[in-house]
């Protein structure tokens, strides 16, 4: 399974395109001899055939840079509708080496697109209700909103929802100006960078309650990895080609700061920059 085998059933999930999707799989298996990407193409289909999820929709404390629950669909530019420089960038695309991670993108993103599917989501994520308190929640690790009506029932669900603790990253900014909806007090958006918007349009984003800042990938000049990122000599390396006052992302998500968990989901870092390295 190639990259480009890859996009091809991403265009076809795009376009709604079940049997296109079905017609690409069945094409694949011809010649595939990964047994993994067997096994789960193979489940890919069966969904594609009957709507039921056969990967989780959700993941849970997947990895110690994100331990929280988390939702992720296709990245790109038929999904990312704001994207701009980031897809020259983008490590989303680096979950396609994985047949699981990669064809539960594809779920997701068909599950968003009906009624039907919206339906299954939210049956998942009410199995993560706490008896008590909330849990955190980022939405969209892997891809964004595709329009206004995401925006519209994940805010919904959000609301009806105040167990979830949400935060996420977004380049669909002229979505959510568009939408009239309510956005609920329990999620924060970070202005992500590298959208095709220019600052007009983040300016009036800033304006609203719900957006705590802005999240801004900055070129080094150099490779770094992910253990790279809670390093001082990298952060020191980090704030001068930045240039501004910042607070530089650790990578770890869950606890990046001592006593108050994650900048980025928090109101303490309103209005701060919070920047990393293209990695």
């Amino acid at each position: 399974m190639n990259r480009t085998d890859c996009k091809r059933l991403a265009k076809a999930a795009s376009k709604k395109n079940k049997k296109g999707a079905i017609a690409i799989i069945d094409n694949i298996l011809l010649t595939e001899t990964g047994v993994n990407w067997i096994r789960d193409l193979e489940k890919l289909k069966a969904f594609l055939l009957d709507g039921a999820p056969r990967f989780s929709v959700f993941a849970k404390e997947g990895n110690g840079k994100l331990p929280f629950l988390a939702f992720s669909s296709l990245p790109g530019e038929n999904f990312c509708i704001g994207a701009g420089e980031c897809l020259k960038f983008c490590y989303s695309f680096k979950a396609w080496r994985y047949p699981a991670a990669f064809c539960r993108q594809v779920q997701n993103s068909i599950l968003l697109q009906t009624k039907a599917g919206q339906k299954h989501i939210l049956i998942a994520l009410d199995k993560f209700a706490p008896k008590s308190g909330a849990i955190d929640f980022r939405l969209y690790v892997d891809g964004d909103f595709t329009g206004v009506a995401d925006i519209a029932f994940w805010m919904e669900s959000l609301t009806a929802r105040p167990w979830l603790s949400t935060y996420g990253y977004s380049k669909s900014w002229q979505s959510f100006l568009d939408y009239a909806g309510i956005v609920p007090s329990n999620y924060k958006l970070n202005l992500s960078s590298g959208s095709k918007y220019g600052d007009d349009i983040k300016d009036k984003l800033k304006a609203f309650d719900y957006v705590r800042g802005e999240f801004i990938a900055v070129s080094i000049g150099a490779k770094v990895s992910t253990q790279d990122h809670a390093k001082r000599e990298h952060q020191s390396v980090l704030r001068k080609a930045y240039g501004k006052k910042a607070y530089t992302c650790t990578g770890k998500c869950g606890d990046c700061v001592p006593n108050v968990g994650h900048a980025c989901g928090s109101d303490r870092f309103k209005g701060i920059d919070i920047i990393i390295a293209v990695h």
